[in-house]
């Protein structure tokens, strides 16, 4: 896939054309060792078909990338032996997006390492709560017209997003 005057370098990987550290592989996805690390045995998993945002990938794709990324978590977890791990998705560069891929990061966690992952909560007052759960009711509504106007159930979300 080509991404302005040059191709993907996940694209690449998943090609075989870049060398990698192969964690795991199957027909679409492919997990690495991050050549950058935040701790070691940080990981990323990543869809084979570009896609620059998750918004992008077909539903059961995206179903399938976070079956895996659970299940490499917890080998990460006790193949390192960390304390912890950090699971993420980084949309759009606002986000923290660094790659023009869609990388899911698990990211092995210990006491007192040097990654920071938080942030100072925001109070919203219930006024622009309520405006912000309408908005996004309707949006879902609109991807999904059975949906009726209060309610956006786990099941709904399940069968529309392909998730099982």
């Amino acid at each position: 896939q080509l991404v302005g005057k040059q191709q993907c370098p996940f694209c690449l990987m998943a090609e075989g054309k870049i060398p990698v550290k192969k964690v795991y592989e199957d027909d679409s996805v492919l997990a690495i060792l991050d050549i950058h690390p935040a701790n070691k045995g940080h990981t990323l998993l990543f869809p084979k078909d570009h896609a620059e945002v998750l918004g992008n990938v077909a539903p059961e794709v995206v179903a399938h990338l976070f079956r895996t990324a659970n299940k490499l978590a917890g080998a990460v977890y006790e193949g390192v032996q960390a304390q912890g791990t950090n699971i993420f998705v980084a949309n759009g560069s606002a986000a923290g997006q660094t790659a023009p891929h869609v990388l899911v990061h698990i990211i092995p966690r210990f006491e007192n390492d040097k990654v920071v992952m938080n942030w100072d909560g925001q109070k919203i007052d219930d006024p622009e709560m309520d405006r912000i759960l309408e908005q996004v009711r309707k949006k879902i509504r609109m991807e999904n017209p059975a949906v009726k106007k209060e309610t956006v159930t786990e099941e709904m979300v399940h069968e529309e997003y392909g998730v099982p």
